[in-house]
Formats: C-alpha cells, sequence, structure tokens
C-alpha cells in the first residue's frame, strides 16, 4: 500500500477527543541534525509568546535539552529580568543489566512524565534521541507535530528515501520514514488523531551551493511520496550554540549585555528565523477570542483537511 492511499483514506475521520496539551516531538534518526537546537528555540518561543509549555528529555544519554534548561535555571538566579523556564521532566536511562527491565523502567517513568502534563500544559515539547528503541516509537506515536531536521547531506535524506546510484532502488522508503508512518497508522487507530510532519532543512548555509539545491529539491519530493511538509529551519549561526553556557537564546534580551545595548545584524536574523521556524510549524496559537481548546481543534481540522488533499493530489 503507498502512503499516499493510506493516509489520504485516513485522513478527515470524527474528530478525536483531544487532550488540552498538544505534544510537539522533534526526532530524527539520524544524530547531528540540530533536534536539540530545535526543541530548545521552539520551548522558549511558546513560554515567550505566554503559553504554558512543558518539555520532555528522552535522551538519556545526551541530555542537551536538560544541560540547557539547567544553565538557565543557574542564569535566572542572577538575572536582571525574569527568566521564563518550563516544566521540565528528564528520563534516566535504566541501569539494570537487563535490557527488558531497562525498557520497562523507562517506559514507566516516560508515561508519568506525559500524564503530569497532558492536561495542565497548552504545549510538550519532547527531544528525543537519535536511535530507535521502543520509547522513541512511543513518543513518536503521541505527537501531534512532529519535527524531524535534517542537514543539507544525502547522508540525512537516506533515513527517509532511500539514496541510492541504481534508479531502480533510489526513492524507496527507508527506515526512519518506516518507523513514522507506522506511528501514523498507530495514532489513527488509538484515537484517530493527526500527525502533522514537518521535515526542517536545518543548519542551513549562507551561501547556497549546487548540493543545497539538489537537496532542497528531493525534500520536496519526498514531501509529496512520504505525505509531510518540507520548511526551512535555522541557519548555521554561532549564536545558536554560543549561548549554551548560560541557558540563554537569542529571543533573550542578550541586547543588554551589549556594550552598546544593540544587536549584530546576525543575532536579529537568529530572531527573525526562530520566529518564522514556530510560524512554519503551524501550531494551535489562540486568539483572544478562542481559548486553546478551541485553538486544537480547529487545528485538528485544518491539518485533516490539509493531509486529504494531499493524498488526493498525489501523482499514481
Amino acid at each position: 500500500m503507498t502512503p499516499g492511499t493510506e493516509y489520504g483514506s485516513t485522513f478527515g475521520r470524527d474528530e478525536p477527543d483531544l487532550r488540552s496539551a498538544h505534544v510537539i516531538v522533534v526526532g530524527n534518526e539520524k544524530g547531528g541534525t540540530g533536534k536539540s537546537t530545535v526543541s530548545i528555540h521552539v520551548t522558549i518561543a511558546l513560554l515567550k509568546a505566554g503559553y504554558r509549555v512543558a518539555s520532555i528529555d528522552l535522551d538519556t544519554r545526551q541530555k542537551t535539552l536538560t544541560r540547557f534548561l539547567e544553565n538557565r535555571q543557574s542564569f535566572a538566579r542572577s538575572a536582571e529580568w525574569p527568566v521564563e523556564m518550563p516544566f521540565h521532566h528528564a528520563l534516566e536511562r535504566g541501569s539494570s543489566t537487563n535490557v527488558r527491565d531497562n525498557e520497562t523502567h523507562e517506559f514507566a517513568a516516560f508515561a508519568e512524565a506525559v500524564a503530569a502534563v497532558e492536561h495542565d500544559y497548552e504545549f510538550v515539547v519532547i527531544d528525543t534521541p537519535a536511535s530507535d528503541s521502543y520509547l522513541m516509537r512511543l513518543a513518536h506515536s503521541l505527537a501531534d507535530t512532529l519535527v524531524s531536521p535534517v542537514n543539507e547531506s544525502y547522508i540525512d535524506v537516506d533515513v527517509f528515501s532511500r539514496v541510492h546510484h541504481d534508479r531502480s532502488q533510489r526513492g524507496a522508503i527507508a527506515h526512519y520514514a518506516d518507523l513514522v508512518m507506522e506511528a501514523r497508522r498507530r495514532r489513527r487507530v488509538v484515537d484517530g488523531g493527526v500527525i502533522d510532519w514537518i521535515l526542517l532543512r536545518n543548519r542551513i548555509a549562507s551561501l547556497k551551493s549546487n548540493n543545497a539545491r539538489q537537496i532542497e529539491n528531493s525534500m520536496q519530493h519526498i514531501a509529496r511520496e512520504l505525505q509531510l511538509r518540507a520548511a526551512e529551519g535555522l541557519h548555521d549561526r554561532v549564536i545558536f550554540r554560543e549561548l549554551f553556557p548560560i541557558g540563554l537564546t537569542a529571543l533573550d534580551p542578550i541586547e543588554e549585555g551589549m556594550k552598546n545595548n544593540m544587536l549584530s545584524t546576525s543575532q536579529k536574523s537568529a530572531r527573525r528565523e526562530i520566529a518564522d521556524l514556530v510560524s512554519s510549524l503551524r501550531l494551535p496559537l489562540h486568539e483572544k477570542t478562542k481559548g486553546h481548546l478551541a485553538a486544537r481543534h480547529l487545528w485538528f481540522e485544518r491539518m485533516s483537511e490539509y493531509y486529504r488533499d494531499l493524498g488526493k493530489d498525489k501523482p499514481e
């Protein structure tokens, strides 16, 4: 069964009983694509927009999101302005020599973390590790919005759509894409939900090369084949890394620490990129006349219609 036929026929059923929290999962089985950087900036952007945000770090080894928030909490103690913090939960690795016991322990911890936030927060951001595990697959199946950052490299594209010298084998659904497709199937069966999947071209070089243009074209093709949305992420800027030790982002009032109280051109561009990134996710951002749950239902209707139409337009 082709992805277009499968998803095109299932989107648009009766609206599910939506939980209050909109779950954003940042995932890709390929490492080094900037998942934690995206998780950090989406979390802080939503906090600064006034939303109640929780975050969960499933990367029990790297813990980059957790380390950033620890640094941010430390900075907040002496900061001259209110520093926004999410309600954060970091999963601990199972310490048993038995793999099954570790999986059981981590599953229970994850279930407890989700139960603690799904009704009291408007957004939950989940940062996942670059590995295939039961817990990682479970997180994907809970996603309302799934963000998969990729570098401008065919090595990154290969986990979505097979890159091969032999044209007859080129374009086959690759392992990570298959994982997401299975998560989508499970989600529809369990609660009739929609997973809006965004392929995020990330760590973009300042100068567009021929390779970058080819990758961009490949992503558009993958978007049609796998029924996802392609979007532009963050450029490869020093500011996205240099503020990590103090737990700040380009969205924070860092100009107050500058000698001339002004941002550089690069810093201003970084702020715009983060705003554009959040906008491209098309999240259920509530308005004055609509509460969060009403925005969630409107989001579901729009996404269902989008993917239903996408399935109809997919070439045979």
